[in-house]
């Protein structure tokens, strides 16, 4: 019985082709449009999230100040709020198990490509940034030259691509910060292993210049001062309490700190990506519900068109059950056609915008096509292609016959 609904519904759509054609062209659009944005959303989220897991879900990051973390911690409100945090008030905190300090200020930068002088951000970090927290600056990927060694006298500096190229220098040369000679070790870029410091939880790190931390206190004071500092969690310790505990020391050190962990900013993320994308899928989903009132116009013409063949076949013996099953076949079909089409396009397309989105970020990305939203879309389409034919199909089955031989 289904092969004879499937025969005869392919055989309609055959004489009918143009007007079924573009019936499914209308599904065609709307799953194109759901899989391409569902799958690029998911890439995004997937490369995010794998960055996360890079850094660990063990870290904990601290900025001086007052933040709504959303986390519910230990308030600071009555602590002072100073642009800076202690770091040595981090080593008292039990549960922490290391920790790295990074400082940042304006700097007056000379060197011999650069006409007068800039003001530029400099970065100070402790020797445990590298070697303890390397993936929250994507590996620091070093594309020609070496990172600067803390154990040399003198002062080295790695330099991003990008103001590099500003200050006309590569490594080797010499340029003056705060009057000071520092000699460029290297350039940030793209290393072997495929880093390019594109993503990272610090910033751009082709617009920026670091140096040893110990380097910048000579240069601008403040010993033992940091404007963010990072911490590792014991692997056996609740990472949240240990967050609560580190603002607890700072307020007792008369200093406002707020704590970020690893999962709340991974939470955060997913939140809104997911919002993202449910609002994406929800404007691609309109397009596929017009294409649903397409299949059903396109029902509808057809329930005319075979007015009398319908009238035939209830004279020869034909139930209402076997009109109606018919009928949603047909429709089911032209969703069903539209849905795997749609789905093979869609792919297509991401893994063409996928492309672009590489060249355009200059780093990898993939779009992320999972079976459920393959197959998810395929049925979909064949479900809204039945449900729109429901109301022509029962309009089909309750004809009468003599009425329906009568119908010109």
């Amino acid at each position: 019985m289904l092969f004879d609904y499937l025969s005869l519904s392919w055989h309609s759509i055959r004489n009918r082709s143009l007007r079924s054609w573009l019936t499914i062209l209308g599904v065609v659009i709307g799953v194109t449009a759901i899989v391409t944005l569902i799958s690029i959303g998911q890439g995004i989220q997937d490369s995010i999230l794998n960055e996360f897991d890079k850094v660990g879900y063990n870290t904990v990051t601290v900025l001086p100040g007052n933040f709504d973390t959303g986390r519910g911690g230990f308030g600071n409100t009555g602590a002072d709020t100073s642009s800076y945090l202690n770091k040595s008030v981090i080593n008292e905190v039990e549960g922490v198990k290391t920790s790295a300090a990074i400082r940042s200020e304006d700097l007056q930068i000379v060197s011999e490509g650069l006409e007068g002088q800039a003001f530029l951000r400099v970065t100070g970090m402790s020797p445990a940034v590298l070697s303890d927290f390397e993936a929250y600056f994507d590996g620091f990927p070093i594309s020609q030259g070496e990172r600067f060694s803390y154990e040399s006298e003198e002062s080295g500096v790695v330099i991003g691509d990008e103001i590099a190229r500003e200050l006309g220098v590569s490594p080797g040369d010499i340029i003056r910060i705060e009057g000071k000679e520092f000699t460029v070790s290297g350039l940030l870029g793209t290393d072997e292993e495929g880093n390019d410091g594109q993503f990272n939880f610090y910033g751009d790190l082709n617009n920026g210049l670091f140096i040893p931390l110990s380097a910048l206190e000579n240069l601008y004071g403040r010993k033992g001062n940091a404007s963010l500092i990072l911490a590792k969690v014991f692997e056996d310790a609740e990472v949240s309490e240990v967050a609560d505990e580190i603002e607890r020391a700072y307020s007792a050190d008369d200093t406002a700190a707020t704590t970020i962990t690893t999962e709340e900013i991974s939470n955060r993320v997913n939140s809104a990506l997911g919002t993202i994308q449910i609002a994406l899928a929800g404007i691609a989903a309109i397009s596929l519900l017009v294409g649903g009132i397409g299949v059903m116009n396109t029902m509808y013409t057809a329930v005319l068109e075979r007015t009398r063949e319908i009238g035939v076949m209830k004279a020869v013996g034909a139930k209402n059950g076997q009109i109606l099953g018919l009928f949603l076949t047909e429709s089911g079909l032209l969703g069903l056609v539209g849905g795997a089409i749609g789905t093979l396009v869609g792919v297509g397309l991401s893994i063409l915008a996928g492309r672009f989105i590489s060249q355009a970020l200059s780093a990898p990305f993939t779009p992320s096509f999972g079976p459920g939203l393959l197959i998810g879309a395929i049925a979909f389409s064949f479900v809204l292609g039945s449900i729109s034919g429901v109301l022509p199909a029962r309009q089909a089955s309750r004809l009468q016959p003599v009425e329906a031989l009568r119908y010109e």
